[in-house]
C-alpha cells in the first residue's frame, strides 16, 4: 500500500494524505477520518525513503520545453499540466525548474540543459523536438531519470516517454478523412516542421492508410510560415484540381483552414489537424475545421511529473513507455473537451 493508493481510495490528492499522516495543514474532519480509516484498514506504514526525503531534501525536476508562448500556446498547455501536478505534490518536496529554449535556433536546447548545472536536478522532463540537442542533454546528465514528452526520438535513447504514437495518430487521421470525405480525389499532407519526428510519422501513417484505399492518392505540400506559405497553398489547388482534403500534421491547422476558406476552397475540402489550442477550437466552432486529434498535452505534463515522483520519492519502477490515447474531436463533442476537465486524473 502506497500514499498514491491511499489517495486514490480516499478520492483526495497525495498532499492531503501527507497532511493527515503528519498532522499538519488544514484538512476537513470528514476527509481526515476517511483517510485515517483507510490507513488503519490497510495497515499502512509510511515509506521511510519518502519521509527522509521530505525532512532533508527537495526532489527537483528540471523541465526543458520550447518557448511556452510559441506554436500558438501548445507548450503552455503541457506546462499547465506540469504545474498542476507540482502543486498537488508540493507538500512532498517536489519542485519544478522550467528552462525554455528556441527550437528554431540550433543549440538552444543544449544551452538550456547546460543551465541546469547551476542548480542540479534529480529528474528531467524533456521535449526532444531537437533530437541532436536532446542526445547531448541526456549525455550531460547520465545519472538522472528522464521522461520525453510530446515526441520520442528515432535514435536509441535511455529515456522513458509519455507520448502519443504518431504513426497511429496519422493512420487514424487517414481513416477519419475517408469517413468525412468519401469522394475520390487527392488528399494533401501539409508539413511545417519536416525535421520533427512526430510530424513525419503522422504523415507516414496518413499516407499509408490512404495508399490502402481506392481513390485516395496523396500529395505532400511544405508550408514555411516564415515565407510565402499562402502562395504554396494556392499553388496546390492550381496544380491539383481534385483536392478533396488536407491533413495538417500539427497545431497550425487553423492557419491553413482559414486561408483555404479565404480563397474559396473550403466547401469541397475536408480539413483535419491536431491539438485543442484556442485558435483551433475557434475555427472548429466557426465550421472551418472538420476534425482535430488531441494528444492531451496537459495530461502528458501532469503524468510525467507523477511518474518521476513515484520513481524518485516512492522508489517505484519507472514505466519505459506510456502511450497517450488518440482523442477524436468533432464539432459535436467539442464542448465537452475543455482542457484538463475531460482528462482522467492521476490520484497518487
Amino acid at each position: 500500500m502506497t500514499i498514491e493508493e491511499i489517495a486514490r481510495l480516499a478520492g483526495v490528492s497525495t498532499g492531503t494524505v501527507d497532511r493527515v499522516l503528519h498532522n499538519r495543514g488544514r484538512v476537513s474532519p470528514v476527509t481526515r477520518e476517511r483517510v485515517l480509516a483507510i490507513i488503519k484498514e490497510q495497515n499502512f506504514k509510511p515509506n521511510a525513503f519518502a519521509r527522509n526525503l521530505k525532512l532533508n531534501k527537495e526532489f527537483r525536476i528540471g523541465v526543458l520545453l520550447p518557448l511556452l508562448h510559441s506554436e500558438y500556446g501548445y507548450w503552455n498547455l503541457i506546462y499547465q499540466g506540469i504545474i498542476n501536478a507540482a502543486k498537488e505534490l508540493s507538500d512532498l518536496a517536489v519542485k519544478i525548474d522550467v528552462y525554455e529554449f528556441d527550437r528554431q535556433k540550433g543549440g538552444s536546447c543544449f544551452e538550456a540543459g547546460q543551465r541546469m548545472h547551476k542548480n542540479p536536478v534529480d529528474a528531467l522532463i524533456l521535449a526532444p523536438v531537437c533530437p541532436d540537442d536532446a542526445q547531448l542533454v541526456l549525455a550531460a546528465h547520465p545519472d538522472v531519470d528522464c521522461i520525453f514528452i510530446d515526441t520520442s526520438m528515432p535514435q536509441p535513447h535511455r529515456a522513458s516517454s509519455v507520448t502519443q504514437n504518431p504513426y497511429k495518430a496519422g493512420y487514424l487521421a487517414g481513416r477519419m478523412m475517408s469517413l468525412l470525405s468519401p469522394n475520390p480525389g487527392t488528399y494533401a499532407v501539409a508539413l511545417t516542421h519536416r525535421s520533427a519526428y512526430n510530424a513525419s510519422e503522422r504523415a507516414r501513417g496518413f499516407k499509408e492508410f490512404c495508399a490502402r484505399q481506392k481513390g485516395m492518392p496523396t500529395k505532400t505540400v511544405e508550408l514555411n510560415f516564415e515565407g510565402d506559405w499562402e502562395k504554396a497553398l494556392e499553388d496546390l489547388y492550381e496544380t491539383t484540381a481534385d483536392i478533396q482534403g488536407i491533413f495538417v500534421v500539427n497545431d497550425s491547422v487553423h492557419r491553413v483552414a482559414s486561408h483555404v476558406n479565404l480563397i474559396g476552397h473550403r466547401p469541397k475540402t475536408t480539413i483535419i489537424g491536431f491539438d485543442l489550442i484556442v485558435q483551433n477550437r475557434k475555427e472548429m466552432e466557426n465550421g472551418i475545421i472538420d476534425c482535430l486529434i488531441s494528444q492531451r498535452p496537459e495530461f502528458q505534463g501532469y503524468s510525467a511529473v507523477y511518474q518521476l515522483y513515484r520513481k524518485g520519492i516512492l522508489n517505484q519502477k519507472l514505466e519505459k513507455e506510456t502511450e497517450i490515447p488518440i482523442d477524436i474531436i468533432l464539432p459535436e463533442n467539442l464542448s465537452s473537451t475543455e482542457s484538463m476537465d475531460y482528462i482522467p486524473r492521476i490520484r497518487s
